[in-house]
């Protein structure tokens, strides 16, 4: 049998009153035999979000919550779990997503021989007694981030590091207004550390519900796009096309008037139009033209 690490699940939360207790509540039925802990770190939460992961301490004997509300973001919270985990191994989840039945035996196993992982997501549920009811259905962008034509990447949803590659990469990028997750895995692979996919590894994802999250989150990631093309194109990162992008432009005006008359019509076209717009700020934030 392989010598598993011990493993520290950290999981970063602000305002997470509504879901963190799920997702303790979906370690807590793992079964994990193996050293471990989970850090909850809590950046600043105004809602019940830290009584909620107290209670659940008496299923997870090993839960602690920390203090990480001197900087805002999730990455700062990420970091500040990460400095004071007694594990020799590190994996990274959401407050707001549901790790599924066998996640961390997966995740151990791969640990056990490989420095740098990532899992997958799965499909959401519909059954209205079903936690998961309404997390709407994963996408293109759930779990596994697209390689931009550069290196892998992996969503912090489901990631793990041996800490000894995370002192070594520094942490995460405090100062990225987004995709901090793409830069990580970046930084981590040209530090000579590949990225492996645990394909047994299964976290449901949960879909922003409303329209203005979705434009929200999606805005912040066309501007993280163009902040990681400035922060690795000395690293042969790909410079997008711009008319490409001009294109793209066109072909968002031109379908608006149908996105209207379908749920998913309508949610596909936001999304895509928000990462336009962040695209657009980010180049005149950055001064370059990255569409």
């Amino acid at each position: 049998m392989p010598e598993y690490p011990h493993l520290s699940v950290i999981i970063p939360a602000r305002d997470a009153g509504a879901t963190i207790g799920t997702q303790l509540e979906a370690l807590a039925a793992q079964g994990w035999q193996g050293p471990w802990e989970v850090i909850v770190a809590d950046n600043g939460s105004r809602d019940d979000t830290v009584a909620r992961a107290e209670a659940c301490r008496d299923r997870l004997p090993e839960l602690r919550v920390v203090d990480a509300s001197s900087v805002p973001g999730a990455s700062h919270a990420r970091n500040v779990a990460a400095e004071t985990a007694s594990g020799d191994y590190l994996l990274f989840l959401d407050a707001d997503d549901i790790a599924e039945p066998g996640w961390l035996a997966a995740m151990a196993a791969a640990a056990a021989e490989h420095s740098f992982i990532a899992g997958v997501s799965t499909a959401s549920h519909d059954s209205a007694s079903d936690p998961r009811a309404g997390m709407g259905r994963t996408t293109k962008w759930s779990a596994i981030l697209p390689s931009k034509g550069f290196l892998d990447a992996a969503a912090t949803n489901n990631l793990g590091v041996s800490a000894e590659v995370w002192r070594e990469v520094g942490g995460f990028r405090e100062s990225m207004l987004a995709s901090m997750d793409t830069a990580f895995c970046w930084d981590a692979q040209l530090r000579g550390h590949p990225l492996v996919r645990v394909d047994g590894a299964h976290v449901t994802y949960r879909m922003r519900t409303s329209l203005r999250e979705l434009w929200r989150q999606q805005y912040r990631w066309g501007i993280g796009s163009v902040q990681l093309y400035v922060l690795f194109r000395e690293h042969g990162a790909p410079r997008s096309s711009s008319l490409g992008g001009a294109v793209r432009m066109l072909g968002l005006v031109a379908m608006a008037p149908f996105s209207i008359w379908s749920v998913d019509r309508r949610r596909d076209w936001v999304g895509r139009a928000a990462r336009r717009a962040g695209r657009i700020a980010g180049s005149i934030r950055f001064g370059v033209l990255e569409l």
